[in-house]
């Protein structure tokens, strides 16, 4: 048994702040607002059908002097996914005892025996549940993002997990990148390929010249359906280099600028009148943290990276969206140990690919 907080990086002699919530958390910066970046899905249980439905086809005949109605024989195709969303759950366990008593910040307020043990009710309760309500939203992320069923480890030629080990952090289900790789492999998704992933060192990946993300949006914009370049919704979803490389484009041009935030704090920019979302602190923290092309020069796994698309055209399904916020907290007496548990289902979709472009 362990406590959840570990104390080893304070120095427990002096006196240290006793509220909780002036304590800085590494906090996944504002948890970025679901449905800007996505639609979301609700409702939705095991092995549910999903039924997207071409345009018809052309109509509109020639009439002529008879009574005779004119048919097209127009049609519309139906074609089929399945949401198959899968349980995600975790439980930290907290024993209070084992947390140095020089933590003054919890034992300067106990009153009683009890309360060495017990935490209910508390200010550090209340810092536990923020701490893994953050944790919560960055798993959503990561496994809608970066999920791979069959995730590999690395080897000489093969681009993988860092670690073996970190496979259940991401073995889910095939997030949106895997669908999309396969979908490019299958050539119904349109690509355009940013050779400086080829680099052999992540300093010559991530250094694009000057302008380049206006090449990247330019060529982007050649392989995108006018359909989706008529969606008002439509915006570029970008890594962090291919970001700063257009906001530092703007600033070099005296351009007049401002960086807007999404509802939670998603930096984003305007390119002819789409916005230009960083996913910096989506999916690429974790990205760059536990991947690499291979394990010859340890290169980055495909750091440059930008999706095309409609929020609802790359949905979270789940059977409750409140599931993502609400935790099980409950202190066993038998054992003295607070318990703080979660559990949501989840699946992620590429849902019409020809309304999507990637570039990487």
């Amino acid at each position: 048994m362990a406590a959840v907080l570990d104390l080893t990086g304070l120095t427990l002699t002096a006196k240290e702040s006793l509220d909780f919530q002036k304590f800085v958390v590494e906090r996944v910066f504002s948890r970025p607002e679901l449905k800007k970046l996505h639609g979301v899905f609700t409702g939705v249980t095991m092995k549910e059908q999903i039924v997207l439905a071409s345009q018809l086809s052309k109509t509109g005949l020639k009439g002529d002097s008879t009574c005779t109605r004119k048919t097209s024989g127009a049609k519309s195709t139906l074609t089929q996914k399945y949401a198959e969303p899968i349980g995600i759950e975790d439980t930290i366990i907290h024993c209070q005892a084992e947390v140095s008593g020089l933590f003054k910040a919890y034992y300067d307020k106990i009153k009683s025996y009890r309360e060495r043990y017990e935490i209910e009710g508390t200010d550090e309760e209340v810092f536990l549940s923020i701490l893994l309500v953050e944790a919560i939203q960055a798993t959503i992320y990561r496994a809608a993002w970066l999920g791979n069923a069959t995730v590999p480890t690395a080897a000489a030629a093969v681009a993988g997990l860092v670690a073996a080990g970190n496979a259940k952090f991401y073995n889910y289900f095939n997030g949106i990148w895997e669908q999309v790789f396969t979908a490019v492999i299958a050539t119904t998704i349109k690509k355009y390929k940013i050779t400086e992933n080829d680099g052999v060192t992540p300093a010559a990946q991530l250094t694009l010249a000057a302008g380049r993300s206006i090449e990247i949006f330019e060529e982007i914009l050649l392989l995108a359906d006018p359909r989706l370049k008529a969606e008002p919704t439509a915006q570029f979803y970008v890594t962090n280099a291919i970001f700063e490389n257009y906001r530092q484009y703007l600033q070099s041009k005296g351009e007049n600028f401002s960086i807007g935030y999404t509802m939670d704090g998603l930096p984003t920019l305007k390119w002819n009148g789409k916005e230009v979302v960083s996913m910096e602190t989506v999916f690429e923290i974790d990205l760059h943290a536990d991947f690499v092309d291979n394990t010859t020069n340890e290169a980055l796994y495909l750091p440059n990276r930008v999706l095309f698309t409609i929020p609802a055209n790359i949905p979270i399904m789940t059977l409750n969206e409140n599931d993502f916020t609400a935790l099980e907290a409950w202190y066993e007496r038998k054992d003295r140990t607070f318990y703080m548990s979660y559990g949501f289902s989840l699946d992620a979709k590429v849902l019409e690919e020809g309304m999507i472009v990637a570039a990487y």
